[in-house]
């Protein structure tokens, strides 16, 4: 084989990596009756960020620490509590999530559709589609 099409057979495979500010979230653990609804980036299928009913505020890793950012504003009828449109910011950034929250069968929701908008104080914007799942253990 040549190292060429060894190079392509490396990145045909290779995960793509989340765009920054953002790292992995790594998995995180609920106390009994604790909700949260959990973010993947679509791109990557990476987690990507928790969003947790009470307190209601956005968990993340950014700029490589994790951050809790409380809720700023919500719109739109909540399903489990979460609303789909929240509103965050922290100093240098604002964060915007809007979800499609489908209600489960087995005491969850689902996310199929969805963005993050993450924009800097300069204006500039990038938006992420996500996908996720909600759930509070017993």
């Amino acid at each position: 084989m040549s190292i060429t099409v060894l190079l392509a057979l490396q990145l045909a495979t290779a995960q793509p990596a989340l765009p920054p500010p953002f790292s992995e979230l790594p998995q995180q653990v609920l106390e009994s009756g604790q909700c949260a609804l959990f973010l993947w980036d679509r791109g990557s299928g990476k987690r990507i960020g928790m969003l947790n009913r009470t307190p209601p505020l956005l968990r993340a890793i950014i700029d490589g620490r994790s951050t809790d950012l409380p809720v700023e504003a919500r719109e739109g009828d909540e399903v489990m509590g979460f609303a789909p449109i929240s509103r965050f910011r922290s100093a240098t950034r604002s964060f915007e999530v809007r979800l499609t929250i489908l209600p489960a069968t087995a005491g969850g929701a689902v996310v199929r559709d969805g963005s993050l908008t993450i924009t800097e104080t300069d204006g500039s914007a990038i938006v992420l589609p996500v996908a996720g799942l909600a759930g509070c253990p017993q």
